[in-house]
């Protein structure tokens, strides 16, 4: 992803782990996968956005079996509200997806979204 540190990056690929092994999981990746382009480009030039999207990934990552939290789920909305803000119209479709299974899996832990 462009420009984000070390930390989010580890952040990231700590949460690739946990998506990986879950169908809800890497159907979350192919969804971020197909968009990862338009999502790069935007960071680049919405500075905002690069900061908001290190954020998200740093609480997502450390929220394996604690509950998701407002502040988890807020870090996350904060994302999907830019990009269905700034995307393009394939790009708001997914946000709004993802933003209501957000918002469906407030209070659960990120663990227990995965195997369900």
């Amino acid at each position: 992803m462009y420009a984000i540190g070390e930390r989010e990056l580890g952040a990231s690929d700590l949460l690739h782990e946990k998506l990986s092994t879950s169908r809800v999981g890497q159907r979350w990746e192919r969804i971020v996968l197909t968009h990862v382009r338009e999502v790069d480009a935007l960071m680049a030039v919405h500075p905002d956005l690069r900061r908001h999207v290190g954020e998200a990934l740093t609480r997502l990552a450390g929220a394996g079996t604690t509950r998701l939290d407002d502040a988890v789920i807020g870090t996350a909305t904060v994302v999907l509200d830019d990009l269905n803000r700034l995307g393009g119209f394939e790009l708001k479709c997914a946000a709004v997806t993802l933003r209501e299974e957000l918002a469906m899996a407030r209070g659960l832990s990120l663990d227990d979204v995965l195997a369900g």
